[in-house]
């Protein structure tokens, strides 16, 4: 049995082939991906649907030289989704949830692949695009945990994935 990689790379980014991913597709696959574990049972994650006429403002918003792929992600992926994760004041909570959010995002993206969908994940930093995070509609104690392209990937033949190394430490 071959397994398929979750990401394939074209030329070091992602290609989507343009069929269209409905809103009703990403909320299904976001009903299974919310039993991540998170501390507490907080839920510490807010989404945001980036529509088709709102993304070229959004990908404007970005430094190109900095920022081309994510840029290039929004405007390319079918569905563009944005993740963002509360930071409390306390920092250990804010450490667990921004961990609960990502532990989301790759529940999502296992999901996604087993229903042939593709993911792209980046994680653009506040301090890099204030003008993005504002237009998105993040709040000032949030943050992002991943802006995500989800798409079909254009046909390309299975690669098998690169051996992972488990390093074990014994105390």
């Amino acid at each position: 049995m071959s397994i398929q990689p979750i990401m394939k790379r074209i030329g070091g980014r992602e290609q989507f082939d343009g069929h269209p991913v409905t809103e009703g597709q990403v909320q299904a696959l976001l009903e299974e991906a919310v039993w991540a574990p998170n501390h507490h049972l907080r839920e510490p994650w807010r989404f945001i649907w980036v529509a088709g006429d709102y993304r070229a403002k959004l990908a404007d918003l970005f430094d190109l030289p900095t920022h081309a792929a994510i840029q290039g992600m929004i405007m390319e992926a079918p569905a563009c989704l944005i993740v963002v994760a509360p930071v409390p004041e306390d920092a250990r909570e804010a450490g667990e949830d921004f961990a609960a959010a990502c532990c989301l995002i790759q529940n999502l993206q296992i999901l996604a692949s087993a229903s042939g969908l593709g993911m792209e994940w980046h994680l653009p930093l506040r301090e890099e695009c204030r003008a993005f995070c504002t237009a998105a509609g993040l709040q000032q104690h949030e943050r992002i945990a991943g802006v995500l392209g989800l798409g079909y990937f254009k046909d390309e033949p299975a690669k098998e994935p690169g051996e992972k190394s488990l390093r074990i430490d014994i105390v």
